[in-house]
């Protein structure tokens, strides 16, 4: 089965900065439910063993163990991680996806119970069929569970790059060699386009997300501005090489 082409969906923060998340294909989002399926399975095997020995009890307390049992698992293991892993089950995770809100959000527990609770009518007739067909209808990236719950599948991504923001364009040349400009010079091409793209969005963004960009960047800046980075932290340093390329 070939995955199909990545679609890209952009969200808007309060700030109005907008952030690109690609849509995940059907061969990713396969294999993560294959091995979701596979820790199902391994866990209905303990059930089942646990109602063989509920035998000495009786033939109804097995039964009932066995019911119950298995209707958690298959429902609850799917709810309970996206609910409180951020949309990512031990298999979205092993394959770097993420379930989300439509506009970018962070799950909530009723969005994960309800596009799982769906996930019947998608199994249906079997083998996701339904769930397919409504994929590739809708043509964003969503089954039956995720048009039910307002969320979509994305891939997961640790890093917020500046430089893929509307508005913001690497560099592409130097002014005159002042003193800002040869620190800046000596900097990683990649930090210097960060950097620039950073100074160019600053008044834009909240304190929180400047915050969280200098942590993703840490050891550059720590080479980069070693004593503003060891007296006042990363967002110092990534603030003061922005002070040098607004320069």
């Amino acid at each position: 089965m070939q995955p199909e082409p990545d679609r890209d969906l952009v969200v808007a923060t309060p700030e109005r900065v907008s952030f690109d998340y690609q849509v995940a294909g059907l061969g990713t989002r396969t294999i993560a439910q294959v091995l979701d399926l596979l820790i199902v399975f391994g866990i209905l095997i303990a059930v089942y063993f646990v109602a063989i020995a509920a035998l000495v009890v009786g033939t109804d307390a097995a039964t009932l163990i066995f019911l119950i049992g298995s209707f958690v698992v298959i429902f609850g293991y799917f709810w309970v991680s996206e609910a409180l892993w951020s949309g990512q089950t031990v298999g979205k995770k092993a394959l770097r996806l993420r379930a989300v809100g439509d506009r970018g959000e962070p799950l909530t527990f009723a969005q994960a119970g309800i596009r799982n609770i769906v996930r019947i009518v998608d199994f249906l007739p079997y083998g996701y069929g339904v769930g397919l067909v409504v994929l590739f209808a809708n043509g964003k990236g969503k089954r039956l569970g995720d048009l039910a719950a307002g969320t979509v599948v994305v891939k997961d991504s640790d890093r917020v790059y500046l430089w893929q923001l509307p508005g913001a364009r690497p560099t592409t040349g130097y002014a005159a060699a002042s003193p800002a400009e040869l620190t800046l010079r000596r900097l990683d091409p990649e930090l210097r386009r960060f950097v620039s793209s950073y100074a160019r969005r600053r008044p834009e963004l909240t304190l929180e997300v400047r915050a969280q960009l200098a942590s993703q960047v840490q050891p550059s800046l720590r080479s980069a501005a070693p004593e503003v980075f060891a007296q006042s932290g990363p967002l110092a340093a990534l603030d003061h090489l922005a002070d040098l390329e607004r320069q």
